[in-house]
């Protein structure tokens, strides 16, 4: 986890993520899981808004990139202003994954990962980082086609460029997440959304793992696996159902991470349901169906990892 400076809410969100990307920073951050816990996989950051923030949005602190208190986008004015914010050091982002790459062990996996165009477009329109129905998002999509498609493809660039970067700096894997797409219904996926995200994920080669994490999304699975290798999955249904849903895919999860704070037997046997249900896909990526409980222990979760890596079916 990363560890902030103490003056870390004094800081610009610009000094903030100079911060972050410095490489003694960044490759901690990224190997620690790694070396504490035994993952298989290092993630080149944790921060799905982590593109936002490069160009100087602070949604948590809703501060926008000119340092004043951040309006929703909600007209073709706001969406022009967008347009001409300056793009990012490109080269900074790859220089840190490049070092994380350097400093993991050749047998584990670097992820890039970046919140999916949509996500981010909608985060902007709606203002907030907690908005469970995204009512002003589906208002503007619908009466603002044109504002829309800017956003969306302003957002798709952003996010492209920044997944290329960990590319090119030795990520192995990349992987969108998309929590937010869970509320659209699958035509208005089909066309407000899909086409950005498959766009994406096409500009990589055949040697790149490409997932999507859009959990709670268990509508769009069909929808979403054929520009993908890898389908997360989140614990509103089991591996098994998914399996059914979308036969021959490679499926990710989908611990529910609460399941971690029960310890001991009661979090192996929740682990096992899982691994047992994920032999109904021809291959499955274990992981944990969210982000872990701050009061989860780092034991208890090093046991599990153990408890999985040992499991013989």
């Amino acid at each position: 986890m990363l560890q902030h400076p103490d003056n870390w809410q004094d800081l610009s969100v610009r000094e903030q993520m100079d911060y972050c990307l410095r490489p003694e920073v960044g490759v901690k951050t990224a190997l620690d899981p790694v070396r504490q816990f035994g993952v298989d996989a290092a993630l080149c950051n944790s921060d799905v808004l982590f593109p936002l923030r490069l160009v100087g949005y602070d949604l948590v602190r809703k501060i926008d990139p000119h340092g004043e208190p951040m309006r929703p986008l909600r007209s073709t004015a706001d969406v022009d202003r967008i347009m001409t914010l300056p793009k990012p050091d490109w080269s900074r982002v790859e220089t840190l994954s490049r070092a994380q790459r350097s400093e993991l062990a050749p047998e584990k996996v670097l992820i890039a990962i970046a919140g999916a165009p949509f996500v981010l477009s909608s985060l902007l329109v709606e203002g907030s980082v907690s908005v469970p129905q995204n009512l002003q998002t589906r208002i503007f999509m619908q009466s603002q086609p044109r504002n829309w498609e800017r956003l969306m493809s302003w957002c798709s660039s952003l996010v492209r460029h920044f997944l290329m970067a960990q590319v090119r700096g030795g990520a192995e894997v990349i992987q969108m997440v998309d929590p937010w797409v869970r509320t659209l219904t699958e035509g208005e996926y089909a066309c407000l959304a899909e086409s950005y995200a498959r766009e994406i994920y096409n500009e990589f080669d055949e040697g790149i793992i490409r997932i999507s994490c859009s959990l709670g999304a268990e509508h769009l699975l069909s929808s979403i696996s054929p520009y993908v290798n890898v389908l997360g999955v989140g614990d509103e249904l089991t591996l098994a159902e998914a399996a059914q849903i979308v036969p021959g895919m490679v499926l990710q999860g989908n611990l529910d991470p609460d399941l971690i704070l029960l310890g001991g037997s009661d979090a192996q046997a929740a682990a096992r349901q899982v691994l047992e249900s994920g032999l109904s896909a021809p291959a499955h990526v274990f992981n944990v169906a969210g982000r872990l409980d701050p009061d989860s222990d780092p034991d208890e979760v090093r046991r599990l990892v153990d408890f999985i890596h040992d499991y013989r079916f």
